[in-house]
């Protein structure tokens, strides 16, 4: 199967990225508003480079939400290997259910 929206999708991944980059090498980390916006554009950037990787948007969303976790649970000091492994197990099973709902239905 062929993507035809190769090309924007990966500028518009660029962009984000490079926003990222900007965001946390020129912006005060003690200011609120930038830190909820890192995360925004974090969730986003992860969303579409791991939905275009993988060639499911289902599992995208699953990657990002772990990994956006993941980086607000560092944030906050409870982002150790445990945390880690749990989400990603979590991951795991919600993936194995929603294939195992559209298997059946």
């Amino acid at each position: 199967m062929r993507r035809k929206n190769f090309l924007p999708s990966l500028i518009v991944i660029t962009l984000l990225w490079s926003t990222l980059g900007f965001l946390v090498y020129f912006t005060d980390p003690q200011n609120q508003l930038f830190v909820v916006l890192f995360f925004i554009i974090l969730f986003i950037a992860l969303f579409l480079t791991s939905a275009l990787v993988l060639g499911n948007s289902r599992r995208g969303l699953i990657v990002s939400i772990i990994l956006t976790l993941f980086t607000l649970f560092r944030l906050f000091g409870i982002g150790n290997i445990l945390n880690f492994l749990l989400l990603v197990g979590l991951g795991v099973i919600i993936e194995s259910y929603a294939k195992f709902t559209k298997r059946n239905s």
